[in-house]
């Protein structure tokens, strides 16, 4: 069985050293291991000593420095963790990416373990796009034509896919109640689980809620012109915009 993914993508920022300690503690009570490894290279060495010195290490950008790209390894379960996040916001978004061994979803407990760790970081980091599958259903959506545009288009339905409130919207609320694996949180954002493990997901039921949703607003691998940002996914000020309104 191939390797597997969670990725949440933010427009928030992440330089609250604090929030990632606490992150970092409620992973390690969910995966059962601790945090061994933390470096800005890769593969990493540097040793973690605390998770407080942890979060500073994520948190603190130099002087010149417009952005960390980080690496991580809970060492006795073979999990490795990315983070890449911005001093501004500018093309891409701050993301944290979890690369999951493919022995590690072989139980139902770990899937419900990766059930946790997804719900958690959607929690903690505020995303208004995440997923988690197998690592060739999410590098499927790969152009040739290069990097996808995550302000012009997303990737697809996987087997967990989160939209915040502001997709949720944009998409139409009514089109998520007719989703019966839709699950609302408190701040108005959708998680969708297509099943107890991503094995058991028909090919064709990705795929299906995805064109249900707005075709155009996904990734299509053979598209060589390209979608503009902001007319089938929001751009990053349209993001903001939803959120100034929302917090009012």
């Amino acid at each position: 069985m191939p390797d597997f993914l969670i990725n949440h993508l933010s427009i928030e920022s992440w330089r609250d050293s604090d929030r990632w300690a606490t992150y970092f503690a409620q992973t390690q009570e969910i995966l059962g291991a601790q945090l061994t490894h933390l470096d800005i290279s890769d593969p990493v060495r540097k040793k973690v000593t605390s998770l407080g010195v942890a979060g500073e290490y994520i948190s603190s950008f130099k002087t010149r420095e417009d952005s960390r790209w980080l690496f991580g390894k809970f060492e006795t379960i073979g999990v490795e963790i990315s983070i890449q996040h911005y001093r501004q916001l500018g093309h891409w978004p701050n993301s944290l990416t979890w690369h999951i061994p493919s022995s590690f979803i072989e139980t139902p407990k770990n899937c419900e373990r990766l059930k946790a760790l997804f719900d958690l970081g959607n929690q903690a980091f505020k995303p208004f796009y995440a997923y988690a599958d197998e690592a060739p259903r999410i590098s499927s959506k790969k152009k040739t034509s290069g990097a996808v545009d995550i302000r012009a288009e997303l990737l697809g339905v996987f087997w967990m896919t989160y939209f915040n409130a502001a997709y949720v919207d944009f998409f139409g609320a009514s089109k998520f109640k007719t989703i019966s694996a839709a699950e609302y949180d408190a701040n108005g954002g959708v998680t969708i689980l297509l099943a107890d493990s991503p094995v058991t997901v028909p090919d064709a039921l990705r795929e299906n809620l995805a064109a249900m949703l707005g075709e155009r607003s996904f990734v299509d691998v053979k598209d060589l012109l390209g979608k503009q940002p902001g007319h089938f996914a929001l751009t990053f000020q349209q993001l903001e915009a939803f959120q100034a309104v929302d917090r009012r």
